[in-house]
């Protein structure tokens, strides 16, 4: 919380200063959307120059600090008296919260903090990933749906299963899971499905959020997102939550 505040504060005098010599810096939206992306490529330990090489030029710089602020974003790099990067900060304040859940790093990152994020990624095993229609057996989607299933996975690139009734055009189901996205996608449904307080969904207590989207179901369960596409089904919400905790036991 310090090192966040003392980024403002220097960010903030810069801005004044930049202003007052009539210089201050005028940069596009189009330019500012790439800022995130380019931030979480830079390092703690850069140097001035190759942080200046990713970002680009700086909205503001001092002695100790330099600054990429402009429209919604506000980036700071604290450099230690070698001239390498010691802190790098970002202002959340202006941030929407789908802007916020998009950033690919932490908003502090220093040497220390990096360091610890590294030897724990390497500390995990890698994750298995199960074949697409494992998750939920063709046998399993027939006994849900009353109705006897197909099943066909996608041919690759996905985990995704299509399943679709023995005879007739319904009902259908395609089953999707996109493994860690789970945050960042419903950050962005949540913009689109506000409820007024109090309201409740037929899909409440499903995974540990559930919004409905037209005929798709969006899951969250941890880091990963289930998607449950409909066609053509009867009392979906209590058949969704069976799926739902079919595949989650294999996930």
């Amino acid at each position: 919380m310090k090192s966040l505040i003392v980024g403002v504060v220097v960010a903030a005098s810069m801005a004044a200063a930049s202003l007052s010599a009539g210089r201050a810096p005028q940069v596009s939206q189009s330019v500012v959307d790439t800022w995130p992306v380019k931030w979480c490529q830079a390092q703690p330990g850069n140097t001035r120059e190759q942080i200046v090489a990713i970002m680009g030029a700086p909205t503001g710089t001092s002695p100790t600090t330099i600054m990429w602020s402009a429209h919604q974003y506000q980036f700071n790099a604290f450099f230690d008296g070698k001239g390498t990067m010691e802190q790098l900060d970002v202002n959340t304040y202006s941030l929407s919260a789908a802007e916020k859940a998009a950033f690919k790093c932490e908003t502090i990152r220093t040497r220390a903090t990096v360091a610890r994020a590294t030897a724990k990624a390497a500390a995990k095993p890698p994750r298995t990933i199960p074949a697409p229609c494992s998750l939920v057996t063709e046998a399993e989607m027939s006994a849900i749906l009353g109705v006897k299933m197909i099943a066909q996975p996608r041919a690759a690139g996905a985990t995704e299963c299509n399943y679709q009734a023995a005879s007739g055009v319904s009902p259908a189901i395609k089953l999707t899971v996109d493994w860690g996205d789970g945050r960042i996608a419903m950050a962005s449904a949540g913009l689109m499905n506000r409820r007024e307080p109090g309201l409740t969904s037929p899909y409440d207590g499903i995974g540990d959020q559930a919004a409905a989207v037209g005929p798709a179901l969006m899951i969250r369960t941890g880091e990963d997102l289930v998607t449950i596409v409909f066609t053509g089904v009867t009392d979906a919400p209590a058949k969704a939550k069976r799926i739902f905790d079919t595949a989650k036991g294999r996930m």
